[in-house]
């Protein structure tokens, strides 16, 4: 086996997340969630967990999901990362504008 790397895998049915480490050069898309069994899904390295409470941050994070979004970076024409939107009314206006910079 290889190297392992730290990644945050999100469940998006009981909003937590949970750290696992996963080979470098194995793509790890999908897990179980520990706290309820459904699936939960790999985010990346750079993914920040909100309160279990905060609905309206996990309205942000499940609809930029839902259009393809699982928070890995995103760059700009000169090579700069582009911060991921705040709020969800920021969110539609970054999907319209990245979701061909995505990949799958």
């Amino acid at each position: 086996m290889g190297y392992l790397r730290t990644y945050a895998f999100v469940c998006l049915t009981c909003r937590k997340s949970f750290k696992r480490y996963c080979p470098i050069d194995e793509n790890v898309d999908e897990l179980a969630c520990p706290h309820c069994g459904k699936v939960s899904y790999n985010f990346g390295r750079n993914f920040h967990t909100p309160k279990t409470s905060d609905s309206a941050q996990w309205e942000k994070i499940e609809f930029l999901f839902n259009n393809g979004f699982r928070f890995q970076k995103i760059y700009h024409a000169s090579y700069q990362t582009i911060p991921y939107p705040k709020t969800l009314d920021e969110a539609k206006d970054f999907v319209k504008k990245y979701k061909s910079n995505i990949y799958s």
